[in-house]
């Protein structure tokens, strides 16, 4: 049996170390919070975007990452596809897929979906407009027409799938940042895969 004070002390050690990963995140991604194992939240005073990958935080051995967001601004924005990104632990940025890219790739992009069914999160349960309208950036065969640009404001929050392409055609373990930016805004949520 143990004596009492090294375990004591081992447990003030992981709490320190605990404590001290808790401000790195909370340093290296300023204004988010957990909403879960797999989702984030990021608020200021002009935009709010949560995240969600519950199904890519796993499952990430394929190509394809999917990650569900939603948004909202206290001013009017236009966001096209170009407003996001995800920089890769290394630094990488990695823009997001083209819908030609997501079709072209079905034999992938359709198990992906399917299997990402169960795991879905309401990100739209975090913001309290009544208006809520689809991004739709990406569409399966006879689906609804893709949308290269969509409006934010405080009236409306906006929700759909981002999907990204591993530039080594496979996503390794560690912290990303996805990345959403226009005209001086800037929201940073941690993309933990593992």
């Amino acid at each position: 049996m143990m004596p009492r004070l090294p375990i004591v002390v081992l447990v003030a050690c992981l709490l320190a170390v605990g404590a001290a990963h808790a401000q790195d995140a909370d340093e290296l991604f300023p204004n988010t919070k957990s909403r879960g194992r797999a989702a984030v939240e990021y608020r200021d005073d002009a935009i709010q975007a949560v995240a969600a990958y519950y199904y890519s935080q796993r499952e990430h051995e394929s190509r394809w990452l999917l990650i569900e967001v939603a948004l909202s601004s206290e001013e009017r924005m236009s966001l096209s596809r170009t407003a996001f990104r995800l920089v890769s632990p290394d630094g990488r940025e990695i823009a997001v897929a083209e819908q030609s890219q997501f079709a072209e790739d079905s034999t992938r992009t359709t198990p992906l979906l399917q299997n990402a069914r169960s795991t879905r999160h309401s990100v739209t349960s975090y913001f309290r407009q009544e208006r809520s309208e689809e991004l739709r950036f990406f569409t399966v065969p006879f689906g609804p027409v893709v949308q290269d640009e969509f409006v934010i404001d405080k009236t409306r929050v906006v929700s759909g799938d981002l999907f990204f392409v591993a530039p080594t055609g496979t996503w390794a373990d560690g912290t990303y940042a996805l990345v959403v930016e226009h005209e001086g805004t800037r929201a940073s949520l941690p993309i933990v895969l593992e």
